[in-house]
């Protein structure tokens, strides 16, 4: 009887050691499908020239263009750096919706999401309008990723901020140990 219970308890706790297992390797799945996109973003972010056109876009933009030109209006040299910058946050949007980026990245680019599309969608509203029927979903992915972003509450990006530097702590402190 008291062999039976020990071998009860003992699969009982085999059964939740391989759960856990099982569950933590579907993160370590994610997270490492997470870092080839993470890289290829994070290279073009890092530049200067990314950064200019980005304050370009979002400062300069709907000061100096007509919106009523929509986007395919606008002069080739102004429209290069619109495309650069929306669809970089456009390509994000798309990784978030195949759960690829997840709501930390989001949090970490809220108001540069949100201050692109406030520039932008003037203009994105009248190249729909140009284009028509096909043109209905035009940068759609960027405008529900700065809706979603500009929804977002404060408290939730400090939250998953300091969820994110818990978790760094954790891995630091975990490959001590294993070193």
């Amino acid at each position: 009887m008291v062999f039976n219970l020990v071998a009860t308890g003992l699969s009982a706790v085999a059964l939740f050691v391989t759960l856990c297992s099982a569950v933590s390797q579907a993160g370590l799945q994610r997270r490492s499908n997470q870092l080839p996109a993470y890289v290829d973003l994070l290279a073009d972010f890092r530049s200067v020239e990314f950064h200019d056109r980005y304050w370009f876009v979002s400062r300069r933009l709907p000061v100096e263009y007509d919106p009523a030109l929509g986007l395919s209006g606008l002069p080739e040299d102004v429209r290069r750096q619109v495309y650069d910058i929306v669809y970089y946050y456009q390509n994000i949007a798309v990784l978030r919706l195949v759960d690829i980026v997840d709501d930390e990245m989001t949090a970490l680019l809220r108001s540069r999401v949100v201050s692109v599309w406030e520039a932008v969608a003037p203009f994105v509203l009248r190249e729909r309008e140009i284009m028509g029927a096909e043109g209905r979903q035009l940068l759609r992915g960027l405008e529900d990723l700065a809706h979603d972003a500009q929804r977002m509450p404060h408290a939730l990006v400090d939250r998953l901020m300091r969820l994110s530097r818990t978790r760094r702590a954790w891995r630091r402190r975990r490959t001590a140990l294993r070193g």
